[in-house]
């Protein structure tokens, strides 16, 4: 991926309300906050306002928000459709939030959010397919999308929050589904902001933070965790697969090596089983599955339930159905407890690592997909 830098030099213990405030020139963002400390439990409040929308064409964009943690590198995302040049927003700094001094920066991108897939598996006669979207808070939309001769297709721009599930079939009902789609979110993939500001803040007791400036770089790159450890040179054996995708795309608590993990790149024994659940439950000891009142499958373990996460976002029981095995890269089993917020860590986790990137094959294609939409404007950053 190309590398972006912005190089920021302040000085912390100085910051003072004027600081946070983004420059004021026409081209620039006007990054606002509530104040330049906040202790954990407060709420972060959020302004974001770029003058120059209409000049840019950018009437209708994605403010993608990212916060670094200045010690240890750590970065957490979160993105909102921006109307008109601006963006309002929330965060409540949750208890698990370390102390300490951070970057929060706005990087805008053009346009909401939008799918575009092609389908590569079809009857000829199917120039129109069904799809069917629902929601976290289960509201349901049903619509339909033409697809090229060649099978590519490009659908509304769309405004949901925190996930969503699609399911694609033909428009005329067969016993079985037979089309499978390659799907892509352009605000997932890598992209060139369009505009970039950073504003500076703490988390902490005032005055808890030595006096001393920072030389703060920007990148486009997720930065890795600070550490302490000396400079060494070590000397391994060659990754295999799994390695390289736990590598790129586990974060946080989730790169914690305390958990069960399986393979969906090395072999095809999670490929060809015949669901996630009866695959977990011959390989977990103590796992086991049953049906709530909502007929979801629910996993439990020492009669707790288990959170479940795909692609790293928590989702409601029973859409992980929404996977089929050959589709999995990986999955990490936590035992309890698991601390990811106040709501969950009782009965351990799940987390299921879909295919994607260079990781993507024929045999991953299908046709229902779990995607990640925009923060609500009212969240928790945790």
């Amino acid at each position: 991926m190309k590398k972006y830098f912005v190089t920021v030099i302040v000085l912390i213990a100085s910051l003072s309300i004027s600081n946070i405030y983004g420059q004021t020139e026409t081209d620039s963002i006007a990054i606002s906050l509530s104040k330049p400390v906040y202790l954990q439990g407060d709420s972060l409040e959020l302004r974001v306002y770029y003058p120059n929308y209409i000049n840019k064409k950018l009437k209708s964009a994605t403010a993608h928000i990212w916060i670094d943690h200045l010690g240890t590198k750590q970065r957490w995302k979160f993105r909102y459709p921006m109307i008109e040049g601006e963006v309002n927003a929330a965060l409540k700094i949750s208890e698990q939030i370390p102390s300490g001094n951070y970057a929060i920066s706005c990087l805008i991108q053009s346009g909401f959010y939008r799918m575009q897939g092609q389908v590569i598996e079809r009857d000829k006669k199917d120039t129109v397919i069904n799809y069917m979207m629902r929601t976290s808070t289960k509201q349901m939309m049903v619509d339909r999308v033409k697809v090229d001769a060649k099978g590519f297709f490009t659908m509304k721009p769309m405004l949901f929050q925190d996930t969503a599930s699609f399911y694609f079939s033909p428009v005329q009902k067969p016993k079985k589904n037979y089309l499978a789609i390659l799907l892509k979110t352009p605000v997932d993939s890598a992209f060139e902001p369009a505009a970039i500001q950073t504003a500076f803040f703490s988390v902490g007791k005032p005055g808890e933070f030595i006096n001393k400036k920072i030389d703060y770089n920007l990148s486009l790159d997720d930065p890795e965790f600070g550490s302490d450890l000396p400079n060494v040179t070590v000397y391994t054996k060659a990754k295999t697969k799994v390695q390289e995708y736990a590598e790129s795309y586990t974060s946080g608590l989730f790169k914690n090596d305390n958990a069960y993990v399986f393979d969906g790149l090395g072999n095809d024994e999670l490929a060809q089983s015949q669901s996630l659940a009866w695959y977990l439950q011959q390989k977990v000891p103590g796992l086991n599955v049953a049906i709530d009142s909502a007929n979801n499958e629910v996993f439990k373990w020492r009669e707790e339930i288990c959170s479940i996460f795909i692609d790293e976002f928590e989702v409601m029981p029973g859409e992980q159905t929404m996977v089929f095995p050959r589709d999995i890269a990986m999955i990490k089993v936590f035992r309890p407890p698991f601390q990811y917020s106040s709501t969950t860590g009782f009965g351990g986790a799940i987390a299921i690592y879909t295919k994607k990137g260079k990781f993507v094959d024929n045999n991953g294609a299908k046709f229902s997909f779990i995607l990640k939409g925009y923060t609500a404007f009212d969240s928790v950053w945790k």
